[in-house]
């Protein structure tokens, strides 16, 4: 009866491809405008294949010798899929700045409770939000930052050199300070809507108290969502140039070579 030889099974470039494919594929599960849930999981995979094949042959002086035991693979493949996890979910952090930023918009405008269909979240969301955060996806493949991100994610491999021992302290400290940090730069973006929502606010308010007998906040409302709407088409291309450059600074910050 013939036994099963792990080393005969991962001979040749088979363990390679495996050990690649297990950080990519863990990394375009999230990865902006291909890890969406409308984005077909077939040519998810077949990305995450292709990239894995022109990225083994440089990697390989990097990979570890294939294991002689189950459990020293399982370690192996449990580090590439988490650090490959981690850095997706920075990258999601960084684009939930503008959905964050368009719920804060939605609110000052009135259009909370507009909601429709928003493509990234696969949920319903105001209007603000959903439109901020596809024109950041737009944006993201239009400006090339998606060859920034895909640079970056094969320079973790210099971040987080193959066959180390994971750190779940250090990788969750940099979750909650970016966490920390997307909500942030979201209410910055946000702030001039912020600032002439609370004016708007005080002013209405005196008014009230000085006409009691006139509902001002219902005749304020169409005001409201007018102003908001016009004060969005002035700002929302500098808040976008903003996005874009942060996100940028932030991954090369973190993962430049």
């Amino acid at each position: 009866m013939a036994t099963f030889n792990l080393n005969t099974f991962l001979s040749g470039h088979v363990f390679a491809f495996i050990f690649v494919f297990s950080r990519i594929g863990s990394v375009l599960m999230l990865f902006p405008g291909i890890g969406e849930t409308y984005v077909s999981p077939r040519f998810r995979l077949m990305l995450a294949f292709l990239i894995s094949f022109l990225v083994m042959e440089p990697l390989l002086p990097i990979i570890p010798q294939p294991p002689a035991a189950i459990t020293d693979l399982l370690r192996l493949i449990s580090y590439e899929v988490v650090t490959g996890l981690f850095f997706g979910t920075l990258l999601r952090l960084l684009v939930s700045i503008l959905e964050n930023a368009g719920a804060i918009i939605a609110i000052q405008t009135g259009l909370s409770n507009a909601t429709i269909l928003n493509p990234a979240l696969a949920s319903q969301s105001p209007l603000s939000s959903a439109l901020m955060s596809v024109a950041g996806l737009t944006l993201i493949f239009i400006t090339g930052l998606d060859h920034v991100l895909l640079k970056a994610m094969i320079a973790t491999y210099g971040a987080f050199p193959p066959g180390g021992d994971l750190a779940p302290g250090d990788l969750t400290q940099v979750i909650i300070r970016l966490t920390n940090q997307s909500f942030i730069v979201g209410v910055e973006l946000a702030m001039p809507f912020l600032i002439i929502g609370l004016l708007m606010q005080v002013a209405v308010g005196l008014m009230q108290r000085i006409m009691p007998q006139v509902q001002l906040f219902m005749v304020m409302l169409p005001a409201q969502l007018w102003g908001g709407l016009a004060l969005l088409s002035l700002t929302m291309a500098s808040m976008l140039a903003y996005w874009l450059q942060y996100m940028n600074d932030s991954v090369t910050s973190f993962f430049a070579p």
